[in-house]
């Protein structure tokens, strides 16, 4: 008869929440890629929970609601970048991906609402907070930024890759001189054959002039190293 009164006091005291809310917040994107309610979400390469719901708002951008398990809580912080790709462990499915590029930060508030990013914006963050850090996984991270902008227009893949150059003019002077040999020798040729690519394209159509400014700045790194 107790064994029967603790279990039913237990099992309100779950209904009720007594036993605490589960961990929630919500993510603000202007495209949602084809994800939806019940995808995975990820910290990295783990899964940490799951999309709950996914609206549309009247401002026109997407609402994504996820749920993260108690036990990676403390995970998903304010100096996070969250952006959607490809499930690592189904494939044809999306998922929103966390992953940790500045050092610090606090964690996201349960019922908060924060701002997602495009993958291409996560990934450039990535390069740039890398670049005091270590080159060791550069190689890897710039052909996925390039992988990343195919579905762009020209322009915008011009533009993005001006910025990505900026990026580089701007720490140049900090690197030491190990960086600067493996900015030469390894970064800047993948680079360069990227900027080369594309330059046939531009070619097809007359359009190679639009490299110039990209041109510039190559040779203003290369001068530098």
């Amino acid at each position: 008869m107790l064994r029967n009164f603790i279990l039913a006091v237990a099992a309100a005291l779950v209904l009720s929440g007594c036993f605490g809310s589960p961990y929630t917040f919500s993510i603000r994107f202007d495209n949602i890629g084809g994800l939806h309610k019940d995808d995975r979400v990820f910290f990295d390469k783990t899964p940490i929970g799951v999309v709950t719901d996914v609206e549309y708002t009247d401002t026109g951008t997407y609402l994504v609601n996820v749920t993260v398990d108690d036990q990676y809580a403390s995970l998903p912080k304010d100096s996070s970048a969250i952006y959607i790709d490809a499930n690592p462990q189904a494939a044809g499915q999306k998922a929103v991906r966390i992953v940790q590029i500045k050092d610090g930060g606090n964690p996201i508030e349960k019922n908060a609402v924060v701002q997602g990013q495009s993958k291409y914006s996560a990934i450039y963050g990535q390069i740039a907070s890398n670049f005091r850090k270590s080159f060791l996984s550069m190689e890897a991270e710039i052909d996925e930024f390039f992988a990343s902008l195919q579905d762009f227009s020209e322009s915008e893949k011009i533009r993005q890759i001006e910025k990505q150059l900026d990026r580089i003019l701007a720490e140049i002077e900090n690197l030491n001189a190990d960086l600067k040999r493996k900015l030469e020798n390894d970064i800047l040729p993948r680079i360069k054959a990227q900027i080369e690519d594309l330059r046939r394209k531009l070619e097809q159509n007359g359009n190679e002039e639009k490299l110039k400014y990209i041109d510039r700045k190559i040779r203003t790194i290369s001068a530098k190293l």
